[in-house]
């Protein structure tokens, strides 16, 4: 903390733990995509259900096929403890450290003036433009399923380029993505 503030804690039943709570999960759904799949990451949010990742994958298409790869890779990154440390950039700085990824380039340029900051979160290899909050580590998701995958645009423009969107929800124990899967069966 710098200097005073209000600090005010929160769990995942509170509307704002849980929105921190999936929004991190989403952070490790973006990791999982870029080890396993080399994808460019683009825009990954919390929803009111989960959330999800949009990616540009080239010409492959993510399928039910991948699904399991995608969640084992999130099982051990939860495993491992991960740290979510927050950097603050320049605008040259976040240029460089994201000109690897035109989706990015293209928010970076755009949205950040030439004088301005940008936020990113580093969480193991990932690291991505963000504004938090998150949780402290990974190990706080103990269940991770991926729900769901369809195509999206860049920008919700059909003339932008194709991406693959995947959809996910997460859970601080077992048991409660057990429910969740029962109740949205019946």
């Amino acid at each position: 903390l710098e200097g005073n503030c209000e600090l005010k804690l929160h769990t995942y039943d509170d509307k704002e733990g849980k929105m921190a709570f999936w929004h991190s999960s989403a952070h490790i759904l973006g990791q999982s995509m870029e080890v396993e799949f080399g994808v460019h990451l683009c825009y990954g949010p919390a929803t009111q259900e989960g959330f999800y990742y949009d990616a540009h994958c080239g010409s492959d298409n993510f399928s039910q096929d991948n699904y399991k790869k995608l969640e084992d890779r999130a099982k051990k990154i939860a495993d491992d403890k991960q740290p979510f440390e927050r950097l603050d950039l320049s605008k040259d700085e976040a240029l460089s450290l994201f000109g690897y990824n035109p989706f990015k380039v293209q928010l970076i340029s755009n949205k950040i003036a030439e004088d301005g900051h940008a936020t990113a979160y580093k969480c193991g290899p990932l690291i991505d433009l963000c504004m938090g909050p998150h949780l402290p580590n990974t190990s706080k998701v103990k269940a991770f399923k991926i729900m769901k995958n369809s195509s999206a645009y860049w920008l919700g423009d059909n003339e932008n380029d194709s991406l693959q969107r995947i959809y996910g929800v997460s859970f601080p124990n077992k048991k409660e993505l057990t429910e969740y899967i029962h109740y949205r069966e019946e």
